[in-house]
């Protein structure tokens, strides 16, 4: 990549140390350097990057960027010999101009996901597709912010020939500040739900913020969109780009890509068919559920618009690897089941994993739910609208997890489910504790289902029930 004077040149910044160092590869997080990166050091909310630039430069890191404001107590005599210390006004902007500048010079075909949910599954879901003609690089996890995405984009080997981009947002304009550092040709909109909700105020808000991906493409861009998804269809009536629809049941508009015959396949798994202008193909998709079976419609779509056969893209599928704490499973206690879909939570994504409890479980089910954050105004009633999901679909148990959550329980109340079938929790450690105890009394074979917003750490009880599993099979083989 670019040498150090190139580097500050673009940034319009100054060299200390060697004007001639190069780099390959960039990392914000010093125990992560790999020989030859560039660090970025940002000021965060509980760590300086920074502090740590003296570390990054032993591990092997060849060139740092930092703020002015942050270096005037930096000692210049320890860069070391042949590295370079690039300062600038922010890191983030550096960042950001350094990820738009190499994204140009690649000149990858770029697509770019976003939605309120399951987008992280999809873009991961469209990289394994399309992996299977081309070079392509995405986003590690859910790395989709205004930091996340330069970074990955600053991660693209030079032969990448497509970039499958991940974008998220907690306001209006973030999007499109995305879109104008990758320019994506392709837009898929997984859906258009509540969350944010309690930053953007209203559902058209939410959905006007989506639409920055499908407005960014230009003429010649294409949108893929989700046929059963209210705000897509009407958004996408007022656009004269190219679409493509992808869905199950086309409640708002006629697929072009549908998915029929869902079935159960093992404890996980998925079997379906899918059409796509007259050609026919058998899924087994290792996920459960319809909105997975829909994320990979989305990526078969995607293929399909590259010239990748529906018979490559399922045999793609049937391999699949997720980020994790997306419906993991994991033995636990007396052989029971442990779902664990932790990363995140909204209204949408709850009901579809309860869905997929219920399929699974049979009579030994229990949902162990958290807080779900950013709902504004649709906190009471969304936390209200899981309860009664739980109620309607005849899940065994419910234990809530913190206070806003208790409004789940209201809700399966409300709904029918029976009081001593309801435990409310303040925390993971008490939640753990409960569920512990419901696994003994219901016995072997129990299905749980663990999810939550981000914030609430839903996966620390996971990992202790495991754990426990491990412990008491130890002491069994002693």
């Amino acid at each position: 990549m670019w040498k150090s004077k190139t580097i500050a040149k673009m940034l319009g910044a100054e060299v200390r140390g060697s004007d001639s160092a190069v780099f390959d590869g960039c990392t914000l997080d010093s125990r992560q350097v790999v020989e030859g990166n560039l660090f970025v050091a940002i000021q965060g909310e509980k760590v300086d990057g920074h502090s740590f630039i003296a570390q990054a430069f032993k591990a092997g890191v060849t060139i740092v960027i930092g703020e002015e404001a942050s270096l005037k107590d930096f000692n210049l005599s320890t860069i070391p010999q042949g590295k370079a210390l690039i300062v600038v006004q922010s890191s983030i902007i550096a960042l950001q101009k350094l990820a738009k500048a190499w994204c140009s010079e690649l000149n990858p075909i770029v697509i770019g996901i976003t939605g309120s949910s399951g987008k992280t599954t999809t873009k991961d879901m469209v990289a394994t597709v399309l992996s299977q003609k081309y070079k392509v690089h995405w986003n590690k996890e859910n790395f989709n912010n205004e930091i996340g995405l330069p970074l990955t984009i600053l991660n693209a080997p030079k032969q990448t020939e497509l970039m499958v981009l991940e974008m998220g947002m907690r306001g209006l304009g973030q999007i499109r500040e995305l879109c104008d550092i990758c320019k994506p040709s392709l837009g898929l909109i997984t859906n258009i739900g509540t969350t944010h909700m309690e930053l953007l105020g209203s559902h058209e808000n939410i959905a006007q913020a989506k639409w920055e991906l499908i407005d960014s493409l230009g003429e010649s861009g294409t949108a893929v969109l989700n046929a059963e998804d209210f705000f897509s269809v009407k958004l996408a009536k007022l656009s004269s780009l190219q679409k493509i629809f992808y869905g199950t049941k086309g409640k708002y508009i006629n697929p072009d890509g549908r998915g029929s015959s869902l079935q159960v396949s093992g404890k996980l798994g998925t079997t379906f068919e899918v059409s796509f202008q007259g050609s026919k193909e058998t899924v087994g998709l290792p996920l459960p559920g319809e909105h997975n079976v829909l994320d990979a419609l989305a990526a078969l779509s995607v293929g399909l618009h590259y010239d990748i056969p529906l018979n490559l893209g399922a045999q793609a599928l049937e391999g699949l690897k997720l980020s994790k704490m997306r419906l993991d499973i994991y033995e636990g206690v007396l052989e029971s089941i442990i779902i664990d879909d932790a990363y995140n939570a909204n209204p949408d994504s709850m009901k579809a994993s309860l869905n997929v409890l219920a399929q699974r479980s049979g009579v030994k089910s229990v949902a162990v739910l958290g807080e779900m954050y950013e709902l504004g105004e649709a906190s009471i009633s969304g936390h209200k609208e899981v309860g009664e999901v739980v109620a309607s679909l005849g899940i065994k148990t419910l234990v809530t997890v913190g206070k806003m959550a208790e409004g789940i329980a209201q809700g399966a109340r409300e709904a029918g489910l029976s009081e001593d079938r309801i435990h409310t929790c303040s925390d993971c450690e008490q939640a753990f504790t409960e569920v512990n105890r419901i696994i003994q009394r219901i016995g072997s074979g129990t299905w749980v289902l663990i999810k939550g917003s981000r914030g609430m750490k839903m996966e620390n009880i996971t990992q202790r029930l495991v754990a426990q599993k491990f412990e008491k099979d130890k002491s069994c083989k002693e």
